[in-house]
């Protein structure tokens, strides 16, 4: 069963967000749009499971789930059990795409909801409120459709704090072991086990939090000890060297003059 409001809209209507649709699939058809969809648009899952293909990544979108589409973002869709429950809302405004921005929803999400019940009560309440095809219904849909957008955003701002914090604790965790062993020969498959992540996830890491690959990192972490040294003691350049974990010292010189742009010797003397 299919069940959908399609308000009428005055041509004249400047309302900041204007609620152009909303309805409920029992089981949603497949939908294919090249060219994509001119309202925005969010989906969310009641039950079974379906796939989204958007920007040639796919979504299996289960119970729980929503998915919003920016306007005019190609997208297919479809269900991939013999019941795929979807709940859907359109909608634009003459000030949509500030709003859109200010939320972070400047492009197609998916995502799961932290509280789905919540969603669902907003989702009915707009759509009681059309039922009545007058224009307090249309004001209150729009108050509400604000509020689910809102809520979205707390809900995807959350995830990415998630996500970062994650990130931030196994940079963070590397570069503590990093201090405490640094002079020792350290290798990319150590420091990744370290953390339980792939060594090209570590280094992807280092690269997005640093701009640094880790042994950039490390080499950069020896030559700090390395200034500390010929500015604070009289040990030679090779007992520096050997000290911070370079067995060759003509290396470490050509490390050091290729990140400080003058030799140890050069920098011993300005200090």
């Amino acid at each position: 069963m299919s069940v959908s409001i399609y308000p009428i809209n005055s041509p004249h209507c400047n309302l900041p967000i204007i609620v152009y649709g909303i309805g409920y699939e029992d089981n949603q058809s497949h939908v294919l749009r090249r060219e994509g969809f001119p309202f925005h648009q969010i989906f969310i899952c009641k039950s079974g499971e379906g796939t989204l293909t958007l920007n040639e990544k796919t979504f299996i979108i289960k119970k729980g789930y929503f998915f919003y589409l920016k306007s005019n973002t190609p997208h297919e869709y479809y269900g991939n059990t013999d019941k795929w429950e979807l709940e859907w809302i359109t909608f634009s405004g003459n000030q949509i795409d500030n709003i859109l921005s200010e939320l972070k929803l400047e492009s197609a999400e998916v995502g799961i909801l932290s509280n789905f019940d919540k969603i669902q009560s907003s989702f009915n309440k707009t759509f009681v409120s059309l039922r009545e095809d007058d224009n307090t219904g249309r004001l209150i849909s729009s108050s509400v459709l604000y509020e689910i957008l809102v809520e979205l955003y707390i809900m995807l701002h959350n995830k990415h704090e998630i996500k970062a914090s994650k990130e931030n604790y196994i940079v963070n965790n590397v570069k503590l072991y990093i201090a405490d062993h640094y002079n020792q020969y350290l290798t990319i498959e150590e420091l990744s086990e370290l953390v339980n992540v792939t060594p090209q996830y570590l280094c992807t890491l280092f690269k997005k939090h640093l701009s640094l690959r880790p042994f950039q990192y490390i080499a950069m972490k020896r030559i700090q000890y390395a200034k500390k040294m010929l500015s604070e003691t009289n040990m030679s350049v090779n007992d520096i060297a050997l000290s911070i974990g370079y067995n060759d010292c003509s290396y470490f010189c050509a490390i050091f003059k290729k990140y400080e742009s003058i030799s140890p010797s050069e920098f011993r003397g300005l200090n």
